[in-house]
C-alpha cells in the first residue's frame, strides 16, 4: 500500500477510528504518572531548584524511573496501536483487548527497548547542546532513528529480542528511507499549519476585546491541540506500520 502518510491515515481511522484510544490512553497514563509525581516529588524538586538548591541523588533517579515509566507505557500503548494496525492492514479486524493482549506477551522486551531508546535519547540530545560537537551528534541521531525506526514493529509483529529487532529494523530501514522522510515532512507541515491557525484564532480574539470570546477561543486552541496530538501519534504509529508491511514484503521479493 504505497500511499502518503496523510491518505494512509485516512484510511485506515475510517476502517477504524476505534484506534485512536491508543494515542488518547497513552497520553492520559503519562499525564496521570505526571500529575501523581507533583505532591510527591516535582513539587519537592521545584522548590530546591527556586532556592538555588540542586535535586539530591534520591531525587534524581526519582525523576528518571518517573521519566522512564512514562515513557514505557506511553510505548507500550503505540505497540499495540501498531499491532491493531498490522492486523487491520492484513485483512484482519482484531479487537482492541486483542492487541493490548498481544502486547503484554512482549512486555520484558518493551520495558527494556524503552529504557535503552530513553537513555540513548538523552545522551544525543546533550551531546547537540556540547559546543562543537552539536553536528556529530545530529549526525547521530539520525543514524539511531534510521536504526530504530522499525524496531517497535519488528518487537510486536516478529516477536524478536532487541538486538535482533535492531539489525531487523536497519535492514529494513535502508528500503524505505526515502518514504519515511517525505511522510515526516508531510505531516510536520500539517501540524505546523493547525499551530499557526491555533495562533491567529488567539491573536484575534484577544484584539476582540470580548473576555467571551477569549475564554471560548482558548477553550477552541487547546481541545485542537489535544485532538491534533492524539492524530499525530496514530498517523506516526498507522504510517510506520504501513512502511514495515511494505518494507517486509519488498525483502521477500529480493531474497533468493
Amino acid at each position: 500500500m504505497k500511499l502518503g502518510i496523510i491518505r494512509t491515515t485516512a484510511r485506515v481511522l475510517r476502517q477504524r477510528p476505534g484506534l485512536l484510544c491508543f494515542p488518547v490512553l497513552g497520553l492520559s497514563t503519562v499525564a496521570a504518572v505526571l500529575a501523581a509525581s507533583w505532591p510527591l516529588l516535582l513539587q519537592g524538586i521545584w522548590y530546591r531548584v527556586e532556592h538555588g538548591g540542586a535535586p539530591t541523588q534520591t531525587q534524581s533517579a526519582a525523576i528518571a524511573l518517573v521519566l522512564w515509566t512514562a515513557f514505557a507505557l506511553s510505548g507500550i500503548f503505540t505497540a499495540a496501536l501498531l499491532h491493531s494496525v498490522h492486523a487491520l492492514l492484513g485483512g484482519e479486524r482484531l479487537p482492541l483487548g486483542a492487541s493490548l493482549r498481544a502486547t503484554g506477551r512482549r512486555l520484558p522486551t518493551l520495558l527494556s527497548w524503552s529504557l535503552l531508546s530513553l537513555v540513548a535519547g538523552s545522551l544525543l540530545r546533550t551531546g547537540e547542546s556540547l559546543a562543537g560537537l552539536s553536528t556529530l551528534f545530529e549526525l547521530l541521531g539520525f543514524s539511531w532513528s534510521l536504526l530504530t525506526f522499525f524496531t517497535l514493529p519488528v518487537i510486536v509483529v516478529e516477536g524478536r529480542g532487541i538486538v535482533a529487532s535492531l539489525r531487523r529494523s536497519l535492514s529494513l530501514g535502508r528500503r524505505s528511507l526515502g518514504r519515511w522522510v517525505v511522510g515526516g515532512l508531510k505531516l510536520f507541515l500539517t501540524t505546523t499549519l493547525v499551530v499557526i491557525g491555533a495562533i491567529v484564532v488567539l491573536i484575534l480574539a484577544v484584539d476582540s476585546d470580548s473576555l467571551a470570546i477569549l475564554f471560548a477561543s482558548f477553550a477552541t486552541v487547546i481541545a485542537v491541540m489535544l485532538l491534533v496530538t492524539v492524530v499525530n501519534s496514530a498517523a506516526a504509529g498507522i504510517y510506520r506500520t504501513s512502511l514495515y508491511r511494505d518494507a517486509v514484503a519488498s525483502a521477500r521479493q529480493v531474497s533468493p
